[in-house]
């Protein structure tokens, strides 16, 4: 068995060379609902990792967004697959998306990964180590007050209104420097972590969305919880994480404070 980082490592690699081997063979899309797609690359991603799973820890659950609907979060030994983060980024050629991997125990995050393809940015932590891109140690920015916050979020704005946090959002974006949607929760989450952003807001989010950049982010410093501020797990459908700095003010503007 390799070791953790090793083997997420190689797996985020490898993966992103199956993803640009099956863009230039012309992908396929299929249509898994009004707004959700999955393609070919997704396919050829998870298919490669799910197999380095299964060879290297043949015990192991799998969860993933395309193949793999494990329900039990709590096995002893769980690997938690996005093949593709902004899957619509990547269909329309915007260099917004990658790769998430993570493992988990009993619940708990042990290791993750996230590879941001365009930007050939690996973002990795571990359980007793500090995170780090490209094997650099990272921390989450220093601002303090929220007019200087840059917020990130992927939630397409009809969810947001949906969750009755629309004016919520509007009453953020007015108080902080600048708000930006980019459509992909790795992106947002790590950028808390690599302090290119102070804050990042996510509305109904899936496991494979986040066991990997969540992780990634508190091991940089960051403070990630759901909007009513208790500790996050993988269960958790809505996300702040923030330097910490105005965490407890966001949340109260969220909550209509």
């Amino acid at each position: 068995m390799t070791n953790a980082r090793e083997f997420i490592s190689s797996c985020l690699m490898d993966a992103a060379k199956a993803i640009e081997k099956a863009r230039k063979a012309g992908l396929s899309i299929k249509y898994k609902g009004r707004n959700d797609k999955a393609t070919s690359a997704d396919l050829a991603s998870e298919s490669l990792i799910a197999g380095r799973i299964r060879k290297e820890y043949p015990g192991a659950k799998i969860l993933s967004e395309e193949s793999y609907a494990q329900k039990d979060l709590w096995h002893d030994l769980l690997f938690v697959i996005d093949p593709i983060d902004g899957t619509h980024n990547f269909i329309q050629g915007l260099p917004v998306y990658g790769i998430s991997l993570a493992l988990y125990s009993s619940g708990k995050p042990v290791a993750g990964g996230t590879y941001m393809i365009p930007q050939k940015e690996l973002f990795y932590a571990e359980k007793g180590r500090d995170a780090t891109l490209n094997g650099r140690r990272i921390r989450v920015s220093g601002t303090r007050r929220l007019e200087d916050f840059f917020l990130l979020s992927d939630s397409r704005l009809h969810m947001v209104e949906e969750e009755g946090k629309l004016g919520q959002m509007v009453r953020l974006e007015g108080m902080s420097q600048h708000t930006r949607f980019i459509g992909a929760t790795i992106y947002e989450m790590c950028y808390v972590a690599f302090g290119i952003a102070d804050a990042s807001l996510h509305f109904r989010i899936k496991p494979y969305d986040f066991a990997a950049c969540a992780f990634i982010a508190e091991k940089a410093g960051a403070k990630v919880s759901d909007f009513e501020g208790r500790p996050w797990s993988l269960s958790t459908q809505r996300f702040l994480a923030s330097n910490g700095k105005q965490h407890s003010r966001i949340l109260e503007v969220l909550n209509g404070n």
